[in-house]
């Protein structure tokens, strides 16, 4: 019952005023952009769901277009090529694989930058085929040089408490795509080694807290029970026994109809009804001061950029900075300070945050 109230009161006090920022299109001509990261304060990598891996300077507006031979599903709804991660001359990014058959994979490529282009991309983890087109997940994030990356369950709910399925997990590798001997179950019979937790429905955000050196996701519920919660080694965030206070879109029970029960993981914050929970990142620059130490959340079906209070147990206070601009895809700030989003249109682009 304190589980309910919680979410109650969350629902509650959801903020929807309008506030003091705008959008301000800096990049132009994008097609369903899904993925960012920042070289530097003017040049990033991006993805786009038609297959593209982009260089973009944001000064000089060029968009340079990295060749690859992935076999990236053109793309249908959720499918396409997903995140990017930038490391040290190195380039990592999950992406819909076509595994022949009408089947496809979560999939993890490892590419070597040289001369401006790449020298060799190749897969490092695949997540294992399925006929869904649905619920790929999925984020990438570094963390003391392990390479943490969400996937989704494919739309097969109750797989996600399968220990010899990588869907509805997040997993930890090394960045050869190995699976490190301290990961939780790696010496568990019957259990995938770079499996790190599991219970998830589609995991499309992620995000390094600083203050905790933790990494937290957002996760996609039904209709209703999306959530921000912690990566944690070892536990469960229970789907599909428990759907966080969402039910089925066709208005069903899942489970018993618990959001939650003795021995899984409880998220942090929840939102009911859903708003198709997106990526994040903390924002710890000086532009804004009225952010710092803030976590900012996109939204896709919402179609905002939503600010959240929090102190590594507790958030609070979600505010809307600004929504109606079309999907929320990803949202990244630069050693400046500055703040970028996409949005997953057709004729897109990248947008930077700014006071009206």
């Amino acid at each position: 019952m304190k589980f309910f109230t919680s979410i109650i009161f969350l629902f509650l006090t959801f903020n929807l005023n309008a506030s003091e920022y705008k959008l301000e299109k800096v990049i132009s001509g994008l097609n369903k952009p899904w993925g960012m990261s920042f070289i530097n304060d003017k040049e990033l990598f991006l993805t786009q769901k038609s297959g593209e891996i982009l260089k973009i300077n944001l000064s000089t507006k060029e968009v340079k277009n990295y060749p690859h031979n992935l076999k990236v599903v053109q793309p249908h709804w959720q499918a396409g090529m997903l995140d990017i991660i930038y490391e040290d001359g190195e380039i990592f990014v999950s992406y819909t694989e076509d595994r022949g058959d009408d089947k496809t994979s979560t999939s993890i490529a490892r590419g070597f930058i040289e001369n401006d282009s790449f020298s060799k991309i190749e897969n490092i983890f695949q997540s294992g085929s399925s006929w869904n087109n649905i619920h790929w997940g999925s984020r990438l994030m570094f963390k003391d040089n392990l390479l943490y990356a969400s996937i989704g369950e494919r739309g097969y709910g109750s797989v996600a408490q399968d220990p010899t399925s990588y869907f509805g997990k997040m997993i930890r590798i090394n960045k050869d795509g190995t699976a490190p001997m301290d990961n939780p179950y790696s010496m568990k019979e019957d259990w995938l080694p770079e499996i790190y937790q599991i219970g998830l429905r589609n995991p499309q955000g992620i995000m390094f807290y600083p203050n905790d050196s933790e990494i937290y996701i957002t996760n996609h519920g039904p209709k209703g029970g999306d959530f921000f919660g912690k990566v944690e080694a070892g536990t469960n965030y229970g789907w599909a026994d428990v759907a966080w206070g969402g039910i089925d879109y066709d208005g069903s029970i899942i489970g018993d109809g618990s959001a939650w029960k003795e021995g899984l993981l409880k998220p942090i914050y929840t939102w009911i009804p859903s708003i198709a929970v997106s990526d994040m990142t903390y924002y710890g620059g000086d532009l804004f001061p009225e952010l710092k130490n803030k976590i900012l959340v996109t939204s896709l079906k919402a179609q905002r950029l939503i600010s959240l209070e929090f102190d590594g147990k507790k958030a609070r206070n979600e505010t809307t900075l600004f929504e109606k601009v079309g999907r929320v895809r990803d949202v990244e700030t630069n050693s400046a300070g500055e703040i970028y989003v996409i949005i997953d249109n057709e004729d897109s682009g990248i947008w930077k945050l700014v006071n009206k």
